[in-house]
């Protein structure tokens, strides 16, 4: 359910492109510490392990190489798997670890009907098949009641061998110290190589690489001795709660605080409705505490190291506390904001949600294992959804982290029912029918309301009209009279096992259907991929840019006499083996500029050759003698395919940055064509410059901007040859002129 066509549809805007981005820079700039975006000097709204994840499997793909080639992320679906696939993963781990939970404490089948009806609950699916940072944070905190339910009501038993005579225990401190280590060795290489990353805040006494690092060192040390020396970890239960808060520590590490405050309030009120005061003492906090610290502290006190007190302001200020107690972007609303989403979300399975909850509210203070499961998923639904319908700033997935626990309950309502101890289980299938048609008939009517479960804007329009006329109102129907029909057959005792087998087997197919072919459908006017794949293969290719940080790498990379540059880069139609071309080198810094006539000498899988003789080199000389006792700078290189130009005008939904691979804003002031202000003052000095005249220029902008760019073009010839080019998204088009 969750990988199979994971690559089949575009980047969603703006979050998708966006976080793609800002992990694509992090490879081009080789620093994993400051999360940077492309024509703005940061990003601070989110921390770190989500980049990590992106950039590692882009790395691990052989994706976005050092920043990617030119149309890298157009040329395959390949950079798109490598994005989503670790965000698949933790949807998966979510389902598995409660799978677990449930099958130990109380039954498989009852592990299995949560495993399937969570599997195919398309909120869930849904959101694990982005590239975004809720799912890392659901998934954990998910994980992280699970140990604690495991470690409560699993947990008495003395801690036994794996292998040989290593423990759980022993496993946890290995993967603790992996998950530590690999951030202290990059923080130490990079703070040691260069101190003024420390510049954010004063430090005294010590480098800024043994603040970065020895602490947590240190930490861990301290950590091994007491949980091995000094109190000998020896049961089950003080395992399950290490895992529990190092699952914390990695959710705020994924989203910030959601994640820690779900896994809160679910095991808070648990210990407030039981009254077991005494668990407190049982739950390894300090240790615990210390875990999560190890967790999710270093790389925030690496960002203060970098940035000081206004990334602690604008992270934890605006970020953190801003969005929960007043409310930035997204939405307001009532309390009843998220009941409309948990119906879309949790469909046709919410027909089942009714019944689940009144059976977990009903039952007395339980005092068996399998009662206590069924208090903590109440508790955890109950109070995910009213602490976040408490949060000011409302998006549509903030209430993701209860899902699980909504559909937990759906599963063991079921197991019930299957073994015959639910009362009155017909009324409660014969309720549910009109829940799922009244709320398909409310997705047939707004059809983009699956997609809006996980997008920024819910203002934009489907694309029914000409000419793309989508209309995925049918599969609705079909989907909803199948399963009303299920519900039927399963409202009667006698065909009740298979009625819920149908109904079970629709929601499977529909989850299917939803995460492969409602999003084929809808992605590609949430995302802008075909706009730039219809631009890589129109534009054509000039020469290349080279920007040098130092004479000597110039010196380096032209002594000898003429040479043949290899270039990586999608390739245009008509692109042929002896076009001219021009490679344009400047040294940052100082006004001095080459420019070298060369031919394509070449032609490869998605890269060509630039032949550039020796006399066009012999330009260099000078700078060449210059270089050659010079010292190598600290920053490497940059290049560029010098092609038409494709311009974001007044546009700033993120995709255009990452499809792009950061082309529209580059090192050179014609690289940078990101022109968002709608007054057009940068836009036209852009294009009023000499250089200009005579070029080509491609443009992406909003739909319902494109008519507007002919009046504003400053040209006769620009205004008479502006054409469209591509309408295929009902949000964005491409469009091209010439001065």
């Amino acid at each position: 359910m969750l990988l199979p066509g994971l690559a089949s549809f575009s980047l969603i805007d703006p979050w998708e492109g966006h976080y793609g981005e800002v992990a694509r820079r992090m490879l081009e700039e080789d620093d994993w510490v400051k999360l940077q975006w492309q024509n703005e000097p940061y990003f601070r709204s989110k921390p770190g392990l989500t980049f990590w994840l992106m950039a590692a499997s882009m790395e691990l793909h052989g994706v976005a190489t050092d920043g990617g080639y030119s149309g890298e992320m157009i040329a395959s679906p390949l950079p798109v798997w490598a994005l989503r696939l670790p965000f698949a993963l933790f949807g998966a781990f979510g389902i598995v670890i409660l799978w677990y939970a449930v099958a130990r404490l109380v039954s498989r089948r009852a592990a299995w009907l949560t495993f399937g009806v969570l599997a195919t609950t398309p909120f869930y699916t849904l959101v694990a098949r982005q590239a975004i940072t809720d799912m890392p944070m659901v998934a954990t905190a998910a994980g992280a009641i699970a140990c604690f339910l495991l470690a409560v009501h699993a947990g008495d038993r003395e801690l036994k061998p794996l292998w040989k005579r290593i423990t759980g225990y022993h496993v946890f401190l290995a993967v603790l110290g992996l998950f530590l280590g690999v951030q202290l060795v990059r923080f130490g290489i990079d703070f040691a190589a260069d101190p003024s990353l420390g510049a954010g805040v004063r430090v005294r006494w010590f480098h800024p690489a043994v603040w970065a690092t020895a602490p947590y060192a240190i930490g861990y040390g301290a950590f091994a001795v007491l949980t091995w020396v000094v109190f000998p970890t020896r049961r089950v239960r003080d395992v399950y709660m290490y895992w529990a808060y190092f699952l914390v520590g990695v959710s705020v590490l994924a989203k910030g605080p959601p994640g820690a405050a779900m896994v809160v309030i679910a095991c808070g009120l648990y210990v407030v409705v039981t009254g077991n005061w005494r668990l407190l003492l049982r739950i390894a906090l300090p240790q615990g505490v210390l875990v999560l610290a190890l967790t999710a502290v270093p790389w925030h006190m690496a960002m203060v190291l970098k940035d000081g007190r206004p990334w602690v302001s604008e992270y934890f200020g605006h970020h953190w506390f801003k969005r929960a107690a007043v409310g930035v972007h997204g939405e307001t609303g009532t309390f009843d904001y998220f009941a409309q989403q948990l119906g879309i979300g949790l469909w046709p399975w919410i027909a089942l949600v009714p019944a689940a909850l009144y059976a977990a509210l009903r039952r007395p203070t339980p005092r068996d294992r399998e009662g206590r499961v069924w208090m903590i998923m109440g508790l955890w639904a109950i109070g995910g959804f009213a602490f976040f319908s408490m949060v000011q700033t409302k998006f549509h997935h903030y209430v993701l982290p209860a899902v699980p626990a909504f559909a937990a309950l759906a599963g063991l309502w079921i197991d019930e029912v299957l073994r015959g101890r639910s009362p009155r289980p017909g009324l409660a299938m014969v309720l549910g029918i009109p829940a799922i048609a009244l709320i398909a008939r409310d997705m047939m009517s707004e059809q983009k309301q699956l997609i809006e479960l996980f997008v920024y804007r819910y203002d934009r329009p489907w694309p029914s009209g000409a000419p793309w006329n989508v209309d995925v109102g049918g599969v609705w129907l079909a989907f909803a009279a199948l399963g009303c029909a299920a519900l039927a057959v399963a409202a009667w005792p006698r065909t009740r096992r298979w009625g819920l087998a149908a109904f079970g087997l629709v929601c499977i197919a529909y989850g299917h259907w939803a995460a492969n072919g409602y999003m084929q459908a809808a992605a590609p006017h949430w995302g802008q991929r075909h706009l730039h794949e219809t631009y890589y293969r129109d534009r054509q290719i000039h020469g290349l840019d080279i920007v040098y940080y130092g004479l000597r790498d110039l010196a380096d990379d032209w002594s000898g006499g003429g040479r043949e540059l290899r270039v990586r880069s999608v390739l245009p139609d008509g692109f042929r083996e002896g076009l001219p071309m021009t490679v344009h080198i400047e040294i940052a810094g100082q006004d001095e500029a080459y420019d070298l006539a060369g031919t394509v000498s070449r032609i490869g899988d998605n890269a060509f050759w630039i032949a550039v003789p020796d006399g066009e080199v012999a330009k260099l000389a000078d700078a060449i003698a210059r270089g050659r006792s010079l010292p190598k700078p600290k920053r490497r290189p940059w290049s560029q395919v010098n092609a038409d130009r494709l311009i974001a005008w007044q546009l700033n939904w993120r995709g255009e940055n990452f499809w792009s691979s950061g082309e529209i804003w580059g090192r050179t002031k014609d690289t940078q064509t990101v022109f968002v202000n709608t007054d057009n003052k940068e836009f036209l000095a852009y294009l009023n410059r000499p250089e200009a005249k005579g070029r080509r220029f491609y443009v992406i902008t909003e739909a319902g901007r494109a008519d507007g760019l002919r009046n504003i073009l400053p040209t006769e010839r620009a205004r008479q040859t502006v054409e469209k080019i591509d309408t295929s998204c009902n949000k964005f088009t491409l469009l091209r002129f010439e001065l």
